[in-house]
């Protein structure tokens, strides 16, 4: 899960890649000469549409007892009207400097980023949470175990039995 630290950062990112893609069209470089910029714009848009996707999944356990629920939801919604802002102005004008060819080559590109990012970073961070949360789990079940087991021994010496 995204913690309002990482989406910040993506904001900022984001804002920070859009206003360099705005000042290249405005001095008309030619968008293949931005793709780093349009790469990061993507990223940073990816990041916070999978940090709302996972908003909306039931909480797992870490999510349950490290989760700032409420704040965590208020960002992502800034994050998310911040970027539909930043989309209209980037169609406006790519459209109006480039044509609507150079609209569909953008959203080409920004569908190859948010594949790419799902495919490496995001699967490896549910991994990673898959696997905390087992061990959180195998070690809830273990201290239940011998917590139970210090009960039984200490019960049957109270009656007598060990």
């Amino acid at each position: 899960m995204f913690d309002p630290a990482s989406i910040g950062l993506a904001i900022s990112v984001g804002s920070k890649a859009f206003g360099l893609l705005k000042q290249g069209i405005a001095a008309g470089r030619e968008i293949q000469d931005m793709a780093s910029q349009l790469s990061e714009w993507g990223r940073a848009v990816s990041d916070i549409a999978y940090a709302a996707q996972r908003a909306d999944e039931p909480p797992g356990v870490f999510k349950t007892l490290f989760g700032g629920k409420t704040q965590n939801a208020i960002d992502i919604f800034a994050a998310q009207k911040q970027c539909e802002q930043q989309r209209k102005e980037l169609k406006q004008l790519i459209t109006y400097q480039y044509g609507h060819d150079a609209w569909q080559q953008f959203t080409d590109i920004e569908r190859r980023v948010r594949q790419q990012q799902q495919d490496q970073v995001y699967r490896r961070k549910e991994l990673i949470e898959g696997i905390l949360e087992a061990a959180l789990w195998t070690g809830i079940i273990l201290a239940t175990s011998v917590i139970a087991g210090f009960g039984l021994y200490f019960w049957g010496r109270y009656l007598g039995r060990w």
